[in-house]
């Protein structure tokens, strides 16, 4: 693969300026511009099929909130013949009332409940069974006689398992459910009633308020006629299907890879119910709303043959156009191209010839034309920069050497007074003189890391020892009135620290906070670690800034040591450190806080610089 781009590289290397550019332009614009194109057609395409979807399901929303409110209404019509006196009379004694008079009565209360509840629009049937064997339906056969006298218990009746559908019935009579929904398909008896379809059907008992059973009650319903009844207004023709729980059809045409097809959306639809699927072909898309009162699935399959054929149609109109943009744009790119390159290659020349002049050679501007002539004045301006810039930048490099001359010169004098402040340390040590060798001592460590400029990071431990000998020195100074103590975690010796960073903020609480008490004074430092932050506080108990402000003479101008070290972490740390001074009780918190940074000894690392007296 490296191969065969290198490959292409180098014959792309090797065509003209114009011919690079312009394959340039068809690869970078024209290519890019057609899979925006495409992109938009594909994104029109999917927003239509998302309103489509829409549109589908809230269809079967609306068919299964009808198909909610038919069942509460089915439910409703056998509470109310359970609660009819009449019925229960009947049904209860049906020797008080002579035969013919309770079947025509029984007829046509069932008949008025059937028009209650389907207005007489789909085909349903509602059976009525007392305890003696008498069947009553909303049929025009009306009641018929059971060969049993009475219906046994276990519902092992020939004739009342023919009407009541045999094991269905059986079920009721051996459950304690007062009543069940199920799906069944039509007996031979009402084939005329009910062409070829599926029955859903609730079973249950007719009950007193005592809990006894006084007859049983079958009503039967046309699914697929009700669906046919309510889609049928549709403007598009599509298809309704209904499962089970299970995956089971309910309501389906005999294709049974429809039916495994279905059955691995319904978890989807299930968890989702605005999602939808389409078929290999993308010939249909599929719907679903899932019905937890009954553990059923709604599906349509929606014909996309309107949508595609227009989406289609006006892909073609899109691509067209395009197609024809970009030839046009490609033969209009090309005479630009072309046109412009003429005078670049010229000017090619002349710059090659400038270059090998170092840059004293002008353009003559007056042989170019618009544009051109613009690109040869500002080379020519760029060129005098250049030149200018040169001189500048040697200007400079003789005044960074004089000032290196100078730099060096000026650290002859701190060198000479750390030698002298030597020799006063060993002279006060030969003399026993104790107090002089450590304030010397002390004070040569301090000199000494002035003098090294190279560094602006040292490790903590360094830092913490030339902050304790500046507080060694400073306590000499005022006769030992205050006291300090430096508390540090584990593993921080080797983190880095701006050099001399502590040493202003200890001076700060002494002259701010220590030097106006005669005793009791006290400075605490803690050094630790915070998440990914090293933390220095510095906790004095003087006076506080604003009574020391008092106290300071006239005239006297302010310190320049906190808002050095401020700007110096800004310049190191650019803006993720801060330093913090807040008010105590007494006196001033000094709080520093800079990134953590542990570093790893260096290789001499005790090998320390030791000063040994003259001889």
């Amino acid at each position: 693969m490296n191969w065969n781009w290198n490959w292409i590289s180098a014959i792309f290397n090797r065509l003209s300026l114009k011919h690079r550019l312009f394959i340039s332009i068809l690869l970078f614009v024209l290519i890019p511009a057609t899979i925006v194109q495409i992109h938009s057609i594909t994104r029109l395409e999917t927003m239509m099929k998302d309103n489509i979807a829409e549109q589908n399901i809230g269809q079967l929303d609306s068919l299964k909130n009808s198909l909610e409110n038919l069942r509460l209404g089915v439910l409703g019509s056998m509470l109310q013949l359970e609660r009819d006196p009449e019925v229960v009379r009947m049904l209860r004694t049906p020797g008080d009332t002579k035969e013919e008079d309770r079947r025509l009565f029984l007829q046509n209360r069932l008949l008025s409940v059937k028009q209650g509840l389907m207005n007489a629009v789909i085909p349903v049937n509602i059976t009525l069974a007392d305890l003696s064997g008498h069947v009553y339906t909303s049929l025009e056969e009306g009641t018929e006689r059971m060969e049993a006298a009475e219906i046994n218990p276990n519902g092992s009746s020939e004739a009342t398992d023919s009407l009541f559908d045999g094991g269905t019935f059986r079920r009721l009579l051996s459950t304690e459910e007062p009543y069940f929904w199920t799906v069944h398909a039509p007996e031979d008896r009402y084939e005329s009633t009910f062409p070829p379809s599926e029955l859903f059907s609730l079973y249950g008992k007719l009950q007193t308020p005592q809990g006894d059973t006084f007859g049983y009650i079958r009503i039967s319903l046309d699914i697929k006629s009700w669906m046919n009844s309510i889609t049928g207004g549709f403007l598009i023709k599509q298809n309704y299907y209904l499962l089970d729980g299970q995956g089971k059809p309910i309501l389906l045409e005999a294709d049974e890879s429809e039916a495994n097809r279905l059955q691995t959306m319904l978890p989807a639809f299930k968890k989702n119910p605005s999602r939808y699927f389409t078929d290999a072909q993308d010939q249909y898309m599929y719907n679903g709303v899932y019905m937890p009162n009954m553990n059923w699935y709604m599906l349509n399959r929606f014909p996309l043959e309107a949508l595609s054929g227009n989406v289609w149609s006006m892909k073609r109109q899109v691509i067209f156009s395009f197609l024809l943009t970009v030839i046009v744009f490609m033969l209009v790119t090309y005479a630009i191209v072309s046109s412009i390159l003429r005078p670049l290659r010229q000017l090619q020349r002349k710059m090659t010839q400038m270059a090998d002049q170092y840059m004293h050679l002008h353009l003559q501007e007056s042989k170019y034309k618009g544009e051109t002539r613009e690109l040869a004045r500002s080379f020519n301006q760029m060129t005098d920069d250049i030149r200018k810039l040169i001189a500048t930048l040697r200007a400079e490099e003789r005044q960074k050497e004089a000032l290196r001359f100078q730099i060096l010169m000026s650290q002859m004098n701190p060198h000479f007074l750390l030698n002298t402040l030597n020799t006063l340390k060993w002279n006060a040590r030969s003399q026993g003189d104790a107090g002089t060798y450590e304030i010397c001592q002390n004070l040569g460590r301090l000199l000494e890391c002035g003098l090294n400029t190279e560094v602006d990071l040292v490790h903590l431990k360094e830092e913490i020892r030339l902050v304790e000998s500046y507080l060694y020195i400073q306590s000499f100074r005022y006769d030992h009135t205050f006291q300090s103590e430096i508390e540090m975690e584990e593993g921080l010796d080797y983190a880095l620290i701006p050099k001399l960073s502590l040493q202003p903020l200890v001076e700060n609480s002494l002259h701010h906070g220590l030097i106006h008490m005669r005793e009791g004074g006290r400075i605490f430092i803690r050094v630790a670690k915070e998440s990914r932050k090293l933390r220095v506080e510095i906790l004095d108990n003087g006076q506080g800034p604003a009574a020391t402000e008092a106290l300071r003479p006239p005239g006297r101008r302010r310190g320049i040591g906190i808002s050095n070290l401020k700007e110096r972490l800004a310049l190191l740390y650019k803006g993720e450190a801060s330093l913090e001074l807040v008010p105590a009780n007494p006196g001033m918190l000094a709080a520093l806080e800079i990134p953590l940074l542990i570093s790893s000894p260096y290789d001499k690392e005790e090998a320390r610089h030791v000063e040994y007296p003259a001889r």
